[in-house]
């Protein structure tokens, strides 16, 4: 098969032929290695360790490949969950805490969603790191996967493993806990 030819093929085509011949995951592997690495390194603040743990992650999928399974979801989905997956893997092993960094995310759709006067948004932006150093790790995840990565829902509850339903449930929850520390903070 060429180039060319390899280029027509749709993301599932070429998913299933990659499961027979690894050479097929190539085409995959440099259309999502940027989103990927993004993803990581917003969790690890640091460049090699970002490259690193985005390398073990393609590693497992391509070693995984034959367990995917197309569900309505992209294969960055699955990308992400694992990438995710492996950098808590990091975490617990060097038995260390992420940090937050608010600098290459724009705020703007968590203000709007949490619903803060016109008066006070440049405040809630000053406030929001020491407000989301408050939350669990599987809430900030929620929060990070939503608002500053754009995933809907869907893929959230199918990244995370939980339900759609269950994905806004919990954020909706934890944007009111935001809100109300907001407000008490400010009075």
């Amino acid at each position: 098969m060429t180039k060319s030819n390899i280029s027509e093929l749709t993301e599932i085509e070429l998913i299933e032929k990659a499961k027979g011949d690894k050479r097929f995951f190539e085409p995959l592997y440099k259309k999502y290695f940027e989103q990927v690495y993004r993803l990581v390194f917003s969790r690890v603040q640091d460049v090699d360790l970002a490259g690193d743990i985005t390398s073990e992650a393609f590693g497992k999928a391509l070693s995984h490949l034959n367990d995917y399974k197309y569900q309505g979801y992209p294969l960055s989905a699955w990308l992400a969950r694992i990438a995710l997956n492996s950098c808590y893997d990091y975490f617990r092993s060097q038995k260390k805490q992420r940090c937050i960094s608010l600098e290459n995310y724009v705020s703007h759709d968590l203000v709007f969603e949490v619903e803060i006067e016109e008066n006070e948004k440049e405040l809630w932006l000053t406030m929001l790191p020491e407000v989301l150093e408050k939350l669990k790790p599987a809430e900030l995840e929620l929060i990070e996967l939503r608002f500053f990565e754009g995933k809907s829902f869907a893929e959230i509850g199918y990244i995370l493993d939980i339900t759609e339903g269950n994905a806004k449930t919990r954020t909706y929850r934890i944007l009111k806990r935001l809100k109300k520390h907001f407000k008490r903070n400010i009075s």
